[in-house]
């Protein structure tokens, strides 16, 4: 005997079994789907810290590359100056007008440290323009005092100029230093 199975009953199994390959097509395209956005938002978090990164390491090489150059053009600027300030010390007794040679030297140094200050006002925070401001200041006013060559500068205003240029040289490095994460130096 053998045992006929309605037409009917196979098409429903039929009909049942492609339902089923097709939801499970749809189940894995889905989970498929899904794990490819969480893939992706993944990668985009992880593009995003990597452009932080970079941006702050640009941030970070500008900002030392500008208090570098800062730094370099207000040392210069004292190495040229001080010997021209020692001899107004030495001929305090006897102010006489500076040499030609001197008052050059005074306003060719106040020129470079002028040019030294584009790169760090693109960089540095408005902490560090009223720190640059203290240390500028006080060294272009005695360039022009001392390079105005009308009269002999007087010791007590050049001492007053250079204290002041050396008191916010000293403040403004010690914030870069520690802006750069490095350690302050024993005079700071």
């Amino acid at each position: 005997m053998s045992s006929s199975v309605p037409l009917w009953v196979t098409i429903v199994v039929a009909v049942l079994g492609f339902v089923g390959v097709l939801s499970a097509q749809f189940i894995a395209a889905w989970r498929e789907d899904r794990r490819w956005r969480r893939e992706q938002e993944r990668e985009d978090k992880r593009w995003e810290r990597e452009r932080v990164k970079d941006r702050e390491n640009r941030s970070y090489e500008g900002r030392q590359n500008a208090f570098s150059q800062v730094i370099a053009a207000v040392e210069a600027y004292d190495w040229l100056v001080y010997p021209v300030v020692a001899a107004v010390r030495r001929i305090a007794d006897n102010p006489q007008v500076l040499r030609p040679d001197q008052r050059d030297d005074v306003w060719r140094a106040r020129e470079e440290l002028r040019h030294s200050l584009g790169p760090v006002n693109l960089f540095a925070s408005e902490r560090f323009n009223d720190l640059l401001r203290k240390t500028m200041l006080p060294r272009s006013r005695l360039a022009m005092y001392m390079s105005s060559g009308s009269k002999a500068p007087e010791w007590t205003r050049v001492k007053e100029l250079w204290d002041e240029s050396q008191a916010g040289f000293k403040q403004m490095r010690a914030e870069m230093r520690k802006d750069l994460g490095l350690e302050a130096l024993p005079d700071d």
